[in-house]
């Protein structure tokens, strides 16, 4: 548990704030204490400065705090910690999973023991008018099962069940961590601006479907946002690619990283075309090889991991369940924090059926459970790309070429009626669409078809570097065709945004 304390504040000038104050939201939504009277002041330090000034302390804040206070035990403590090498992202959630899984260990063998004593002896349980006697096998089955709830709970607090009419303090426990926490309603971002001002990312236990037509970019969309995830904010994220190569993949993120602002005095992004055909000059070969490569590969920058799965090679239906599993597995060894699907289509129901719309409708409906019960209920992110039907397609063309007040915005949501799971299931929809003339200008157009929680974004344009793949706000956007987003941005949204 040292470990853990120690990741909560800051020590080091290396040390990495935003990372830092996650792992406290991690570890102070997991409800797990501390033996030690010192290590238990100092968490109860950081938990009020938290609250009081939305950020984690540093070390001098901690120190001076308990030397007025003359408690000289508590500060050799925190000199003890000062020395630890923090954790961070991955390392710190499967660090807290070890810690939680040790208090599942003495929460049984407890509930064990106490339930014996009802099936043998007998326990006295309330107060007052309230008062019973707990005796024998039912009663200690039932004792069992109504403390078994903590048990299975994942690491991060997420209740699996409950009675809501007899919950209200712990109601309250929540409004109060969510009022205090920074970074509440935040998700994984994409990266792109107007995206992530409306929706605010890819949060737990929601399903992002993203549609589109063949060529309209909903591989680009998703390998930009993993990439954005990685480099600019640290997170870890997988990819269950059914439609491309491992390799494939892992050029166009390597061709994405060669136009990364870092090196725009140093040379032009690669394409990834000569990339993938091995016809890089001498000079862009020698970009690649010594700038590109070893800093993305470089563990001092603190980029976050891109886990790509293609699936099992030797099954021919890979369902959502068989995602699961995996990713599951994945997470124990090394947690993410988004899940990227590509795409619907390719995936395969449980039950195999000859209806594509039964089908279909089966994995967007698998897709949202396990968005919400990964890791025993903690609830993950996932981001399910939808291909859209040729139908679907020409009567979004001809809703495009209408005449009126410029171009009228293609899709709607009846362009998906032939798997009609992605409206209902869906907490966000969105797509992009793509044409000969925005293509020419490196445009490519964002829609939001459908958002559970918040008003959706107005349809706008964003950039697309077609040599290297990269995707991106597009500054001065027209009018016509722009977000028409508030201009408050909470703080800890801006001072993320600013990263790009």
């Amino acid at each position: 548990m040292k470990v853990l304390l120690r990741s909560t504040f800051v020590a080091e000038p290396t040390d990495n704030g935003d990372r830092l104050l996650r792992n406290y939201l991690a570890l102070n939504s997991s409800e797990l204490g501390f033996e030690n009277a010192q290590d238990t002041a100092i968490w109860a330090f950081v938990q009020d400065f938290v609250t009081a000034h939305r950020h984690t302390p540093d070390y001098s804040t901690i120190k001076s705090h308990f030397s007025h206070l003359q408690s000289d035990e508590v500060v050799d403590r925190l000199e003890h910690l000062r020395v630890l090498q923090p954790k961070t992202r991955g390392d710190f959630i499967r660090r807290l999973e070890e810690r939680a899984e040790e208090r599942r260990v003495r929460m049984v063998t407890d509930i064990l023991k106490e339930a014996a004593q009802v099936l043998m002896q007998g326990i006295e349980e309330g107060e007052g008018k309230d008062k019973r006697i707990l005796r024998g096998p039912i009663d200690a089955v039932r004792f069992f099962l109504d403390r078994s709830h903590g048990v299975v709970a994942p690491a991060t607090g997420a209740r699996l069940s409950g009675n809501v009419t007899q919950d209200g303090e712990d109601f309250i426990k929540e409004y109060d961590r969510v009022k205090n926490d920074p970074l509440a309603g935040i998700g994984q971002f994409t990266g792109i601006e107007q995206i992530d001002r409306a929706i605010k990312g890819a949060k737990r236990g929601e399903l992002w479907t993203h549609a589109a037509f063949t060529g309209g970019l909903k591989s680009t969309f998703m390998l930009n946002w993993a990439y954005n995830q990685a480099v600019y904010y640290g997170h870890d994220s997988l990819i269950f690619s059914l439609e491309m190569l491992y390799e494939q993949c892992r050029r166009l993120i390597y061709g994405m990283h060669s136009a990364h602002e870092k090196f725009a005095d140093i040379h032009k992004p690669l394409d990834y075309v000569r990339v993938r055909d091995g016809e890089l000059t001498d000079d862009e070969e020698r970009f690649l090889k010594e700038w590109v490569v070893p800093d993305f590969m470089d563990e001092k920058n603190g980029y976050g991991n891109i886990h790509i799965e293609v699936g099992d090679p030797d099954k021919i239906d890979f369902t959502v369940s068989d995602m699961r599993e995996r990713a599951e597995l994945l997470y124990a060894n090394s947690p993410f924090a988004t899940i990227f699907v590509d795409h619907a289509l390719l995936v395969s129901p449980r039950k195999w059926v000859s209806n594509t719309t039964d089908r279909l409708n089966e994995v967007i409906r698998d897709c949202k459970k396990m968005s919400m019960s990964f890791n025993r209920g903690m609830g993950i992110g996932v981001v399910l790309l939808f291909q859209i039907s040729r139908e679907g397609y020409k009567a979004a063309q001809k809703t495009r070429q209408k005449e009126g007040d410029g171009k009228m915005y293609p899709y709607n949501l009846t362009h998906l009626s032939y798997a009609n799971e992605a409206e209902r299931s869906s907490d966000n929809v969105t797509a992009t669409w793509i044409e000969p003339e925005l293509a020419a200008a490196g445009h490519v157009l964002f829609q939001h078809l459908k958002s559970r929680d918040q008003e959706p974004f107005e349809p706008f344009l964003a950039k697309i570097q077609w040599p290297s793949r990269r995707m991106g706000t597009l500054e001065g956007v027209p009018d016509a065709e722009a977000s028409k987003v508030g201009e408050d941005i909470d703080s800890a949204i801006a001072e993320m945004a600013a990263a790009l």
